[in-house]
């Protein structure tokens, strides 16, 4: 890893793709919510100001993250980790929010903002397990931590988060050199503890309660969503002179906003969208190729697994073929926590590009 003196643009510094494509994802959300307002007020109960604020804290997160050198990254990953897990046991005493655990209301200290955890720690994850694979620490205290952190969100409960960090920590033991028994015993063991967690009665009603809505095939928000998709037709309403009725689709600006963002633009604006999602992709890969150490590699590939997986998932809780996750859009839900965790993903993407002295 190569310490470098970094300019915030040009040839040594921010790579200009990153960053344009950081600002296209954001003004596809402002767009997508402007259209949603009726009235456009600026203040923070108006959701197209919430989302700017959010989308500007997260351009200054951005380049705050890209001043952090990777080797002073991989020393306070263990501190951050324990500072997360911390968190999340915190708020086993926070009063219920919609019927669940899962922020912390600063409103309370004056900041009109609702603090995830679970969206910081998919991130420290990821450098945890790439650090403990890259330098081939004890993978049995190496799970034991993730799965711990995992159930953790599991029980606040967080069913999409959930998914999400089963999922990377089984891909990226899969994309490491371990062999294929211990690569099964991650599988084994984040099966074993869903049934645990369902036989000891952890699992909540409210879990409980979404599986059971998705196979009866009665969940209202999974309907509405779908009819509001297919409703946009191949190129949307808003290019549309005769535009078809509204459909109501309950928190269609978080959850559900890819709906909102299909019905006006259509398949092929849903499209679009997907691919300049997969070029993003590609392009981490070729720094992910690029790069001499192995830290970097798992990270990268771990950054590229978390926000992947969260379009998959979220895409298929929309058109109905999943159970209700509550995964947002990375980019283009709105909310606060998500657009700050994702700006330290490409901020932190962006830092191994400069320090590899990539040209891309």
């Amino acid at each position: 890893m190569i310490n470098r003196k970094i300019t915030i643009l040009g040839p040594e510094g921010t790579n200009l793709y990153i960053l344009i494509q950081f600002f296209l994802f954001n003004f596809i959300s402002w767009f997508t919510l402007f259209i949603a307002n009726e009235n456009i007020e600026f203040n923070t109960s108006n959701t197209l100001s919430r989302q700017i604020i959010f989308s500007l804290l997260g351009l200054g997160v951005f380049f705050f993250t890209t001043y952090f050198s990777i080797e002073s990254i991989y020393k306070l990953i263990n501190p951050l980790l324990a500072i997360s897990i911390l968190l999340l046991l915190g708020l086993r005493f926070t009063n219920p929010i919609l019927g669940v655990r899962r922020w912390y209301d600063l409103s309370n200290i004056g900041i009109p903002f609702f603090l995830q955890p679970s969206e910081f720690l998919k991130i420290i994850l990821v450098l945890f397990l790439a650090k403990s694979l890259s330098s081939n620490q004890n993978l049995f205290i190496t799970l034991s931590v993730s799965l711990a952190s995992l159930a953790l969100v599991f029980i606040q409960p967080d069913l999409g988060t959930s998914i999400l960090l089963g999922s990377t920590i089984f891909l990226i033991f899969f994309l490491s050199k371990i062999k294929l028994r211990t690569t099964s015993v991650v599988i084994i063991s984040l099966i074993l503890l869903f049934f645990i967690f369902l036989e000891l009665g952890l699992l909540s009603q409210y879990q409980v309660n979404r599986i059971t809505d998705f196979f009866s095939g009665q969940d209202f928000s999974q309907q509405q969503s779908r009819l509001s998709i297919s409703s946009g037709g191949l190129f949307g309403d808003y290019f549309s002179i005769n535009s078809n009725y509204d459909v109501f689709v309950p928190v269609q600006t978080t959850d559900f906003i890819f709906s909102l963002f299909a019905k006006n633009f259509g398949f092929l604006g849903s499209l679009i969208l997907l691919i300049l999602w997969f070029f993003f992709f590609y392009r981490v890969t070729l720094i992910i190729k690029s790069s001499d150490y192995d830290f970097e590699k798992f990270t990268l590939s771990g950054f590229i697994i978390v926000l992947s997986a969260q379009i998959i998932i979220n895409l298929l809780t929309v058109l109905g073929l999943i159970p209700l996750t509550g995964m947002a859009f990375p980019l283009l839900s709105l909310g606060g926590s998500s657009i700050l965790s994702t700006s330290i993903i490409f901020g932190l993407i962006n830092r191994v590009f400069i320090e590899n002295n990539i040209v891309l």
